[in-house]
C-alpha cells in the first residue's frame, strides 16, 4: 500500500516541490539537478521491496506553469504472486501550459503467478511536454519457464486540452489459452515489451523521422529488437518495442527521449542517478 503526491512549481529559476506528501510504501528521495536547466529529478523509492497481492498504490505528480520534472523510480517494480488478488496502481500526471513531465522507470517484473493493473491519466495542457514509458518483462522462475504470470493490464489515457488525445491499454494474460496458442503471434518470439508516450507542441514530423532513425539505429544493433514508431492526432508519438533484454529496451527509451529533449528543449540526454 502506497500514497505519493506531489506538486512542483518554479521558484527562484529553478523547479522545485511546493508540495510533497507520501504515506507507507511509497516515499521519495531528496531532488537532484542534473543539469543547469532547473529541472528538479526525483527519484520514487519502494522500501518494501516489491508488490503482493491486495496492494493498491496512488502516485498524483501536478507540474506548474513553466516547471519542469523527471522522475523515476530506485530500482525495478518487482510484483510476487498475488494467488487470491491483484496488485492495482493508478498514476494521475497535470502537466500545466509550458510545463514538461518526464516519467522513465525501470522495468516491471512479474512473477509466476503475478497480477498487475495500472491504470495512467494524464491531463497536458496543449502548450505542455509530457514523455513517459514503461517496461514489463517476465521474472526469473526456477525452472526457467517465460510468461508464467497470471496478467499485466497497463491502461494509459492521454487528455490534451481536455480533449482525448489516445488511450493506449495493453493486456498480456500469458496464461490464458489463446496467448499460449498465439505466443508467437503476440510477441514474436520476444518476452519484453516496451512502450514510450509523448506528447508536446514541438513535435514535427520531421522529429519522428528523427526518432524512426534512432529505432532503427538500435534494431540494427540489437537483432532481438523489433520496434515502431506511431504519430499521434495531437502533437507527439508512441513507440512500442519488443525484445528479450531489458538493458536494450531502456537505451532505446532514454536515447528517444534525449532526441525530443534536444530537438525541443536544448536539454542533453538523459543519464539516471538511482541514489
Amino acid at each position: 500500500m502506497g500514497v505519493l503526491e506531489l506538486g512542483i512549481e518554479v521558484s527562484g529559476g529553478k523547479s522545485i516541490a511546493t508540495s510533497q506528501y507520501h504515506s507507507r510504501a511509497l516515499k521519495i528521495i531528496r531532488p537532484h539537478y542534473l543539469d543547469d536547466s532547473g529541472q528538479v529529478y526525483y527519484i520514487i523509492v519502494n522500501p518494501g521491496g516489491g508488490y503482493v497481492g491486495g496492494d493498491a498504490y496512488r502516485i498524483k505528480v501536478d507540474v506548474a506553469e513553466g516547471a519542469s520534472a523527471l522522475l523515476t523510480d530506485q530500482s525495478a517494480a518487482k510484483v510476487y504472486r498475488t494467488p487470491d488478488d491483484y496488485v492495482v496502481q493508478n498514476v494521475e500526471f497535470n502537466v500545466a501550459e509550458g510545463a514538461v513531465l518526464e516519467y522513465i522507470p525501470d522495468q516491471l517484473i512479474l512473477y509466476r503467478d503475478a497480477d498487475f493493473r495500472q491504470h495512467l491519466t494524464a491531463n497536458v495542457h496543449p502548450n505542455g511536454s509530457l514523455f513517459f514509458s514503461d517496461i514489463v518483462t517476465p521474472g526469473w522462475s526456477p525452472d526457467g519457464g517465460h510468461f508464467l504470470y497470471k496478467q499485466a493490464h497497463l491502461r494509459n489515457v492521454v487528455n490534451v486540452g481536455g480533449e482525448l488525445a489516445l488511450v493506449d491499454n495493453i493486456k498480456l494474460q500469458p496464461l490464458s489459452s489463446e496467448f499460449g496458442q498465439e505466443k508467437e503471434f503476440y510477441m514474436g518470439g520476444r518476452t519484453h515489451v516496451a512502450t514510450a508516450i509523448c506528447f508536446a507542441p514541438g513535435v514535427t514530423e520531421d522529429l519522428i523521422r528523427d526518432v524512426r532513425a534512432k529505432i532503427d539505429e538500435h534494431a540494427a544493433a540489437d537483432e532481438s529488437m523489433i520496434a515502431s514508431v506511431t504519430a499521434t492526432e495531437r502533437p507527439g508519438f508512441v513507440v512500442r518495442a519488443l525484445g528479450n533484454r531489458t538493458e536494450e529496451l531502456l537505451q532505446l527509451i532514454l536515447d528517444v527521449a534525449g532526441e525530443v529533449r534536444g530537438q525541443l528543449r536544448g536539454h542533453r540526454d538523459i543519464t539516471l542517478r538511482q541514489y
